[in-house]
């Protein structure tokens, strides 16, 4: 029996046991002093890999000497927070894994609609390219993006309650493409307004499609007979069912529209009613200063959203423009006003048109210049990176213009039903066109925080007040 010199000691120090989901190495960190409160989200660099996870910690238990066992994610969220010892499966009323709820702030028997909510005002306010200050920013968006992706399925947020996070876990990853897009652009308060974007559900299914093409390449044993353009070669009966899946998936498309535009055109009218079925005529200077108030209201709450000021100028454009074109039409000489405004209106789409192509093809140049230095093995860290964040402006930039191009053609269409219904009296479409161009010329006359006059993203905003001012002096002035 060997004998020992006197060991030293050191004051226990409670410690979390955790893995890194980046290199699978076991570590453990201290519990923060003083003690965080229960829920609190923790962030964990990895002494090994140095990567970020975040950890909702839970107080200790007890009887494991103050040491909680907790794996994580991809995301850096546990997979054994919250279980009781000795568990095996959870239940969907008291899930073994808690911490996608606690991360997205809802409680475990919320409902999916509350899910939604939660999930688009954290994407919104933790979205990279708007916190590029932070650092934790991209791993913060990955962890929420996981949660939601989770507890948005039934069937993963089933196994996720029984099971934790390894168990619900979807192959290929966990962003939605059609939630991100709706959560940046404007979110659930421009859904009146805009509808709901279809650019993002064409670009989810786009990506579907493809990743199943992929899939029954890799599963069917037979290679693709490629023609000089790259592009499969189909047999007849393929391309049959091909141009018939085109042909429903446009008419489902169209549907999906016209439902769309329906619902705009009803909520616009009930907005607009609170002008015309107050005021007297067009020259009610009482009614038309409490309007015109009503939409700056409207318009400064708006404006905080998510690309609140762009998706505002966009909409006032619109309105404004379809209001003169409805005005000038029924005021001026055999509708020679209209006639110009309609000119105007062409050129401004297709400058949209030439702005949005351009930015494609600029995000394009990038996505170039990054496989050419990675191809010639000379493209550094510090290169890429400043790369990959200049293709994200540029793509959050093209994707932007892209969803303007959609709202604008949506709102077009939307603004000539409602200045064009047959059930109304003229000088009812009248008082409808002078509400609309009043909603506009505010929306289109906000400002972000801080600055001064219209923002950049709206230069082709030019709000002519001229006519306003008149018609309040009783002239026509179209």
């Amino acid at each position: 029996m060997g004998f020992y010199p006197v060991l030293p000691s050191r004051p226990f120090l409670p410690h979390i046991q955790s893995k890194c989901s980046r290199c699978s190495v076991q570590l453990e960190f201290p519990i923060p002093e003083p003690e965080p409160a229960p829920d609190t989200v923790l962030q964990v660099q990895c002494f090994k890999c140095q990567g970020i996870m975040n950890f909702p910690y839970k107080p200790p238990n007890q009887s494991t000497g103050g040491n909680q066992e907790a794996g994580s994610s991809s995301s850096g969220s546990s997979t054994q927070a919250g279980a009781r010892k000795g568990r095996k499966i959870g239940t969907q009323e008291n899930p073994i894994e808690t911490a996608h709820y606690e991360l997205l702030g809802v409680a475990v028997d919320a409902s999916p609609e509350d899910i939604k909510k939660a999930y688009r005002r954290l994407a919104i306010m933790h979205h990279p390219d708007k916190n590029r200050d932070d650092p934790h920013a991209e791993e913060r968006f990955k962890a929420i993006s996981i949660a939601y992706s989770t507890l948005s399925d039934p069937v993963l947020r089933k196994k996720y309650n029984e099971f934790g996070s390894k168990e619900s876990a979807p192959e290929g990853g966990f962003v939605d493409p059609e939630e991100v897009f709706s959560a940046i652009f404007g979110g659930e308060r421009f859904v009146p307004l805009i509808g709901e974007i279809s650019l993002g559900k064409d670009m989810k299914a786009a990506l579907q499609e493809a990743e199943e093409h992929e899939s029954n390449e890799d599963t069917g044993g037979k290679k693709r007979v490629k023609d000089a353009k790259g592009n499969d070669i189909l047999s007849p009966e393929e391309k049959a069912k091909k141009e018939e899946k085109a042909r429903k998936a446009a008419a489902e498309k169209a549907a999906s529209r016209e439902a769309r535009v329906k619902k705009l055109v009803e909520e616009l009218e009930r907005k607009l009613s609170i002008f015309t079925e107050s005021a007297t005529g067009p020259n009610d200077r009482d009614v038309t200063e409490s309007w015109r108030t009503i939409c700056a209201l409207e318009a400064e709450e708006l404006k905080k959203e998510s690309y609140g000021v762009e998706l505002l100028h966009a909409i006032g454009f619109v309105y404004s423009a379809k209001a003169r074109h409805s005005l000038a039409s029924n005021q001026t000489f055999l509708g020679v006003g209209g006639w110009l405004h309609n000119v105007q209106g062409k050129y401004h789409v297709f400058s949209e048109t030439v702005s949005t192509l351009r930015s494609a093809i600029e995000l394009k140049s990038v996505f170039d210049q990054i496989q050419a230095a990675e191809k010639a093995g000379n493209l550094n860290p510090e290169e890429k990176k400043r790369l990959e964040e200049q293709a994200a402006e540029k793509g959050l930039q093209a994707l932007f213009k892209g969803a303007k191009l959609e709202i604008e053609s949506v709102l077009r269409e939307t603004c000539e039903r409602v200045l064009s219904n047959p059930t109304l009296t003229p000088r009812q479409l009248q008082l409808r066109a002078l509400a609309l161009q009043i909603l506009g010329d505010a929306y289109a006359r906000v400002a972000k925080d801080g600055s001064e006059g219209e923002s950049a993203e709206a230069d082709y905003v030019r709000v002519d007040t001229r006519a306003s001012r008149e018609r309040e002096r009783g002239t026509r002035g179209y």
